[in-house]
């Protein structure tokens, strides 16, 4: 119990993080493009690990699979986001995204047939996405569809979905702070043609005030490093599918945060979507101990 407990308050800690990440990044995309954000943010997060766990490991049979979490979790997801960002509303991005623990339930049931949503679990999830989207909209109900952006705020949501599976598959081989070091690793490798297609250098001149320096390390010591490793604990101790449940609440996050720091106005639509979030997530849990989880 005491352990199932602890995994809750992991992912719980971690999606606070990755809430905060985006009111963080504001200020420093004034000076960075997104790609060059994400080269940063891995690199720092991977000098950071490796002096924590300076162990070396390599293993041409094993690789890949790092190369394939790293792939998914950190360039195809983060990239697939920002792009969509610059293409479509940011309201559909952040709905869309936010399909990820039910693309994650979809793709464990058609994997495995004992780990489909039992009724009652489905229904939490269903009234916690129902609240996002009313957070997201917060009173301002303005939605286009523009199929390219809408696609690849899908692909972004589904990236992170196939990485919380590939995860549980693999997380209980290697240690902890190992797998997040080579996603960074890996996250570095395959940005960096990016930053380079993109023909823009980087302006380190503007990272070198104090505030700047402080938020990039904030992103990627706190929100890369830590919460890629926690992250991992939390779906070894309460499943795949109760982890990636906490990705709802991002957007509530982001959205307390934006009134607190930047003086947005939560409207009443806001305040009943993040009751909903609230409420679908601890009817969705509450049945954990009737639901087989994944291990």
């Amino acid at each position: 119990m005491k352990q199932k407990m602890s995994g809750h308050l992991l992912a719980l800690f971690c999606v606070i993080v990755w809430g905060s990440t985006f009111v963080v990044s504001k200020s420093l995309m004034a000076v960075l493009t997104p790609v060059q954000l994400m080269l940063l943010r891995f690199s720092l997060a991977y000098v950071a690990l490796w002096i924590i766990h300076p162990k070396w490991y390599f293993c041409w049979q094993e690789e890949w699979r790092f190369l394939l979490m790293a792939i998914f979790a950190n360039t195809l997801y983060c990239w697939a986001e920002v792009t969509a960002l610059t293409i479509t509303q940011a309201s559909n991005v952040s709905i869309l995204v936010s399909t990820s623990p039910i693309i994650t339930a979809v793709i464990l049931a058609a994997l495995r047939k004992d780990e489909k949503l039992n009724p009652k679990q489905a229904l939490g999830f269903g009234v916690a996405f129902f609240g996002v989207i009313l957070v997201v909209f917060n009173g301002s109900i303005t939605l286009q569809v523009k199929p390219a952006g809408d696609l690849l705020a899908l692909l972004a949501a589904a990236s992170w979905a196939v990485y919380g599976i590939l995860l549980r598959r693999w997380s209980s081989l290697y240690d902890g702070v190992l797998i997040t070091r080579k996603l960074m690793f890996y996250g570095v490798l395959t940005t960096l043609p990016l930053v380079v297609a993109g023909g823009q250098p980087i302006d380190f001149s503007a990272l070198l005030t104090l505030e700047s320096g402080l938020r990039l390390a904030y992103l990627a010591l706190l929100g890369s490093a830590l919460c890629y490793i926690l992250w991992n604990r939390a779906i070894q101790e309460i499943g795949v599918l109760n982890a990636s449940l906490y990705i709802y609440v991002v957007p509530l996050v982001t959205l307390l945060l934006s009134a607190i720091i930047l003086n947005e106005r939560i409207t009443a639509m806001g305040a009943v979507g993040i009751v909903l979030v609230i409420a679908g997530m601890v009817f969705a849990t509450a049945q954990e101990k009737y639901i087989k989880q994944p291990q």
